[in-house]
């Protein structure tokens, strides 16, 4: 136990020094060498967990997904736009949470399977969007499997432009900027998906507000 334990702090050690520097340099930037540095392990046990730079970076791109799903909410609606504010504040105060926005936005590096976690997350928003419909949530027009595939991914495909537009007017990236355009979204977009009687149930805008400072206070 006292092992397997010490290889799972191993583990999370080495995966948090990736992210670190994927964070700062990018996938052809960060190198072996810096993470075995920050992570204050040997190659050996580097080698163990991961075969090379490329299955850090998958490892980082797969789990961030599972790390952000959110509490389940009686409005499923309400838990999407949770989730997307949870991310809002994860990008800010999660260095894996940035690696991952990084290598998945990140031009070259092209050995990197990027298209893994922009499917899962549109997995997880489709899966939201389906209970919404079992719910009685969402008009009509999204009764059909295919509309609710296609507006997940354009909620997701959004997202990923509005944190590219946070990072460009904003250095570093403020997540200020990105919580205000991802409420311009919300308000934009749901209306148009959701039945009218759910749209005050879905506390635009002062949900966001709520749980950027909720995840702070836990940070």
């Amino acid at each position: 136990m006292v092992q397997q334990e010490r290889a799972i702090k191993t583990r999370l050690a080495i995966r948090t020094a990736a992210a670190e520097v994927f964070a700062e340099r990018g996938f052809d930037g960060a190198s072996i060498a810096e993470i075995l540095d920050r992570a204050k392990v040997t190659k050996g046990a580097l080698y163990f967990h991961f075969r090379d730079k490329q299955a850090l970076a998958d490892a980082i791109l797969t789990e961030h997904v599972d790390e952000i799903r959110v509490e389940p909410d009686t409005v499923k609606l309400r838990e999407l736009v949770t989730a997307g504010f949870t991310l809002v504040k994860r990008l800010e105060l999660d260095v894996v949470q940035r690696a991952a926005a990084r290598l998945t936005l990140e031009q070259g590096a092209n050995q990197i399977d990027r298209a893994q976690p922009m499917l899962r997350w549109t997995e997880y928003v489709e899966e939201l969007l389906t209970a919404a419909q079992e719910r009685d949530e969402l008009l009509a027009s999204m009764d059909s499997p295919t509309q609710r595939r296609n507006v997940a991914e354009m909620i997701v495909g959004s997202f990923a432009g509005l944190e590219m537009r946070a990072n460009t007017f904003a250095a570093g990236g403020a997540a200020g900027h990105l919580e205000h355009w991802l409420t311009v979204f919300f308000q934009t977009v749901l209306p148009t998906i959701a039945k009218p009687y759910i749209i005050p149930k879905l506390q635009l805008p002062s949900i966001g507000q709520r749980v950027m400072a909720a995840q702070a206070a836990s940070a």
